[in-house]
């Protein structure tokens, strides 16, 4: 089951989550405030897949209120403002919730928004829930998507320009420790940071760009994230 959440902050434009949703199909779909702009704005490119199971939030930064008026009362799950935890965690609350319903296998949550902004502390706060129960397993927002990259787990990344960049952060949990190996990188992983974010601004090596071959990352231990172009072609497995 796939679980696709629109918050709000900045969202990268529809064209360029194409070959994310073309790989991932969203199964039940929340907006999360004004999220749901960016989830009417997503539908008008998509033509309609993305219709909401559930709308959560204060909603006071909804600025156009009469998009509410389309969905069934049922559906929208209002909350006060005053409290000290963002829509975007009460949004991620219901996902796992859902998920749990099922059983939580083959359970995956994608989180579309809340970058940058006026919000600095908005974006500081969702890279924390890397380290949380709450953790989203990709967050999408501006031209970048968020891996979750946790020990086990390997990544072959596809459709890079030369210039693409490519980062490697950890979660908030530790500032060393872990181990990863790269294959087609142009610094591999034998040059990463020892402390704080392992690799920063990286991209596909000449070689395998030319060679039109995938870059692969394994994390071996620990806990990391992958920055990734949002335009890139992401393929996940985990070690059985």
């Amino acid at each position: 089951m796939h679980v696709v959440i629109f918050t709000g902050g900045d969202y990268p434009a529809p064209e360029l989550t194409k070959a994310y949703f073309s790989q991932h199909k969203a199964d039940y779909v929340i907006a999360a405030d004004s999220g749901l702009q960016a989830l009417e704005l997503y539908n008008n490119f998509y033509g309609g897949i993305f219709e909401p199971s559930a709308i959560i939030g204060d909603m006071d930064s909804l600025t156009d209120k009469t998009l509410l008026s389309k969905y069934p009362k049922d559906r929208i799950h209002p909350c006060s403002a005053y409290k000290d935890f963002s829509d975007t965690e009460l949004a991620l609350e219901l996902a796992y919730r859902e998920l749990a319903g099922i059983g939580g296998k083959d359970g995956r949550i994608t989180l579309v928004g809340a970058g940058g902004g006026e919000r600095a502390d908005h974006f500081i706060a969702v890279f924390d829930l890397f380290a949380t129960d709450l953790k989203p397993d990709v967050w999408i927002c501006g031209k970048q998507a968020f891996w979750y990259a946790p020990s086990g787990t390997s990544f072959e990344i596809g459709g890079l320009a030369q210039n693409d960049i490519i980062s490697v952060a950890r979660t908030t949990q530790s500032r060393t420790g872990g181990s990863i190996t790269s294959e087609g990188l142009e610094w591999e992983y034998g040059l990463f940071r020892k402390e704080g974010m392992p690799s920063l601004s990286n991209r596909i090596s000449h070689e395998f760009f030319t060679a039109q071959k995938s870059v692969k990352i394994r994390i071996q231990e620990g806990c990391f994230i992958l920055i990734l172009p949002v335009t890139a072609t992401i393929r996940r497995f985990d070690d059985k």
